[in-house]
């Protein structure tokens, strides 16, 4: 039994079994995992050709890539959110929607370039080129520090109201680490008492991963795979009135 994400390796590997009662199990079985070019999940199809291949994942559907169900086949169960609400398993989502108007300054471009390269710094250039049809939308209302800091109020404020009447955390995904950086120090400019240089204390931190190369505001972020899982465990403790 093995453990990890397919990854692409070259050569071609031989016939190990022509059995039928092999079964594979793959687990975060979406897009990125398909790879038959000269990838492991091809290898592992030319070494167990009559094996039977299942997959797990939360991810199933594409818009721009493969679907799981083209490549493992037909469903065997599905467990949506109505069924793990109804059993309990999570909270019942309620959805709110909240735009922020934002404009983007011509000198700002340039920046926005950047951002462009490092979301797609490991995409194919085919997957670069549908990325990049899309950022002329992105242009249009991406971030810049007027908007962080318009965001960061927002957040903060609608945070506070919820939490006066309802005790709960949140939860923030930003586009990239950068953005994640920036929303951090702006909110932290409107709340100071919130940081906290020690990972125990604060009650606001980016989880995130990144390298001694990276800018220097990053640095303080920028944490061991250890240190990341403890703040996770941390995120779960029930807070306390």
């Amino acid at each position: 039994m093995g453990n990890g994400k397919f990854k692409s390796i070259k050569g071609k590997f031989d016939e190990l079994s022509d059995r039928r009662n092999i079964v594979v199990i793959a687990d975060e079985a979406h897009h990125s995992q398909y790879d038959f070019m000269d990838g492991f999940a091809k290898h592992m199809r030319d070494a167990l050709p009559y094996a039977s291949f299942i997959g797990f994942t939360g991810t199933p559907i594409e818009n721009t890539d493969k679907n799981t169900q083209a490549v493992f086949g037909d469903y065997i169960d599905v467990y949506d959110i109505q069924q793990a609400v109804e059993d309990g398993a999570t909270v019942r989502i309620y959805y709110e929607n909240r735009l922020a108007k934002i404009k983007l300054k011509p000198e700002e471009v340039p920046r926005i370039d950047e951002e462009f390269e490092e979301l797609t710094e490991k995409e194919e250039l085919t997957g670069r080129q549908k990325t990049q049809s899309k950022m002329g939308k992105f242009r249009s209302h991406s971030w810049n520090e007027h908007s962080i800091e318009l965001i960061a109020k927002d957040i903060v404020q609608h945070f506070e109201s919820r939490d006066a009447v309802l005790d709960g955390k949140a939860m923030i995904v930003c586009m990239s680490r950068r953005i994640c950086v920036d929303l951090y120090a702006a909110i932290e400019k409107i709340r100071p008492e919130w940081h906290s240089d020690d990972d125990k204390e604060g009650v606001i931190k980016v989880v995130m991963t990144g390298s001694s190369s990276d800018p220097e505001s990053f640095q303080r972020h920028i944490r061991s795979k250890t240190k990341r899982k403890a703040l996770g465990d941390r995120s779960k403790i029930q807070r306390q009135a």
